[in-house]
């Protein structure tokens, strides 16, 4: 017998090759101590597998059910070789304790841990029906603050969360958030993958990693992550920071030719505002981004709460009422505009935590294994600690493919004790931005619904292609109609008029063209095979 080292298909003596991706068959005697992929049937806990829905660098993740109250969750299980890792063992456990302490809705919920018969540690988490918001931004280019803002104000009080727990996330990024839908259609923004987050308060229950390792992703790690110092949860809003500007603008505000060149950008470059970048961003969003990207924590908001607060103000929204840290709810901004859940339910994507094995954008750094995953003048030996990460980052690719005080405010402790965090998202006001009045401001563009069969039309104006139907149809707010053509290959081609003084939906079907019939093969051709 051999097995295929791709899709694991065994096969009977004589077969050199595996017909389905041509890789050379290994005897069986290769895949003696690799990990065997759990079988529909086998069970995890009280669950039953029921299929692999994705694989990284450091797990495996496979759809359950549980058989008798047919919950579904996502399982995550631990490669063998990183079970036996007590510092991953370690950072996989603190993964699942960090969560569970926190306790939000905007969080992903993981509800048990333990380890197969194998030796492999596993845990059960809440599967999420959506796409990350890295895909999103990949798909569209970019978001609008009417579609961007909802998502940034229920993240900024899941991470309030955290923070008044004494947990930071460190890994803040559009890969690890997951853009799910409520029952409404509304959207709920999941934050994942705590797994390089750190217990602030409490040297016995930290999660160890090497003193002065930087831990994080190059693109969006704070100058003090970049030196390995001492951190506190001003770091994540640094991070939330590039996030905001990616989704506003499509781009990162730090990028280079090396993760050298982006992490000296990091700690000595100014931070572009978005408005230069992209014209499109209204430049009154600037200064808020500007302030969470200060290289001095000391210079940046004094929390999440007070970060958030000033982005939804400049943005025109009502600033979020004070919460309890934890909660579960949240007021929803007024004159927000959601984005759509995918219509096609083959584009959603089932996820228990983000994929493994990007590029620049999605390499790690730090620890003596591949960590989970992106980026004040600083004085000589912070150069050292940059080429320190740098090298840490070349190792970890060849494994692995791809707040500052107000004046009256006291400065953050270097530490955040649990219990005395900064406060959950609009405890305090947006500074010096003006406030809001009590009424909604109505929105300069409107929003067309498209409920289109086939799925995945694309939405045309003359010669310029605006949208695709699985996304919401965003226009100029004027009075009147306008038309939009619809097309779709092996579909006719339909023109339609809008109404642009108000957000409407509308409902296409597209008529299939006819096809020829296919000409049967003849025997012996040794057409190619499709799978």
């Amino acid at each position: 017998m051999a097995t295929c080292p791709k899709c694991r298909t065994r096969y009977e003596a004589g077969e050199d090759a595996c017909p389905a991706d041509g890789a050379t068959l290994l005897p069986d005697e290769a895949f003696s101590s690799a990990d065997r992929d759990l079988e529909v049937g086998d069970t995890v806990g009280e669950y039953r597998v029921e299929g692999k829905l994705g694989e990284g660098s450091y797990g495996t993740v496979y759809r359950g059910v549980h058989p008798v109250i047919g919950k579904t969750a996502a399982l995550k299980v631990l490669k063998r070789q990183y079970s036996a890792n007590p510092e991953m063992v370690s950072r996989f456990i603190s993964e699942a304790r960090a969560v569970n302490q926190i306790r939000h809705k905007n969080i992903i919920d993981i509800f048990a841990f333990g380890v197969l018969a194998d030796g492999r540690h596993y845990y059960v988490m809440e599967a999420l029906e959506g796409r990350t918001l890295d895909d999103l931004v990949k798909e569209r280019g970019r978001l609008s603050p009417e579609e961007a803002m909802p998502i940034f104000r229920q993240l900024g009080r899941a991470l309030g969360a955290a923070h008044a727990a004494g947990i930071l996330h460190r890994d803040i990024k559009p890969e690890n958030v997951f853009v799910t839908f409520d029952d409404e259609g509304q959207v709920v923004p999941k934050l994942l993958d705590f797994g390089i987050a750190k217990l602030a308060a409490s040297d016995e229950n930290r999660h160890k990693t090497r003193s002065g390792t930087p831990m994080g992703t190059p693109l969006y790690m704070s100058p003090e992550q970049i030196r390995g110092g001492t951190i506190d949860h001003r770091a994540d809003v640094y991070s939330f920071g590039i996030l905001v500007h990616e989704v506003l603008t499509g781009e990162i505000p730090f990028d280079g030719n090396s993760v050298i060149d982006v992490l000296m950008k990091h700690t000595t470059a100014q931070a572009p505002s978005m408005s230069s970048m992209c014209a499109d961003v209204p430049a009154a969003l600037d200064a808020p981004v500007l302030h969470m990207l200060e290289k001095d924590p000391d210079q940046r908001p004094a929390s999440i709460g007070e970060a958030v607060s000033a982005l939804l103000v400049a943005a025109g929204m009502p600033a979020p009422p004070p919460s309890h840290a934890g909660s579960g709810s949240f007021a929803r901004s007024s004159g927000a505009r959601s984005l759509p859940p995918p219509k096609d339910p083959a584009q959603a994507k089932t996820v228990a935590g983000p994929e493994v094995g990007r590029t620049l954008r999605g390499s790690s750094v730090g620890g003596s294994a591949p960590p989970p995953s992106k980026r004040s003048l600083i004085p000589v030996v912070a150069i050292a600690a940059i080429a320190a990460v740098a090298v840490t980052f070349v190792a970890t690719r060849g494994r692995d493919a791809r707040s500052g005080a107000s004046p009256d405010a006291p400065a953050a402790p270097s530490v955040a004790p649990v219990g005395s965090a900064p406060p959950p998202l609009a405890e305090t006001a947006a500074p010096s931005v003006a406030p809001s009045t009590s009424a909604a401001p109505v929105s300069s563009t409107i929003t067309v619904t498209i409920n289109a069969t086939p799925p995945g039309v694309e939405i045309w104006n003359g010669d310029r292609k605006l949208s695709s139907s699985d996304l919401p149809l965003v226009l100029p707010r004027a009075e009147g109609t306008t038309e939009i053509t619809l097309k779709k290959n092996g579909f006719v081609t339909k023109t339609q008029s809008v109404p642009t003084h108000e957000s409407s939906t509308l409902n296409v079907d597209l008529i299939a063209l006819p096809t020829a019939p296919k000409k049967p093969k003849q025997p012996g051709g040794g057409g190619d095979l499709e799978f």
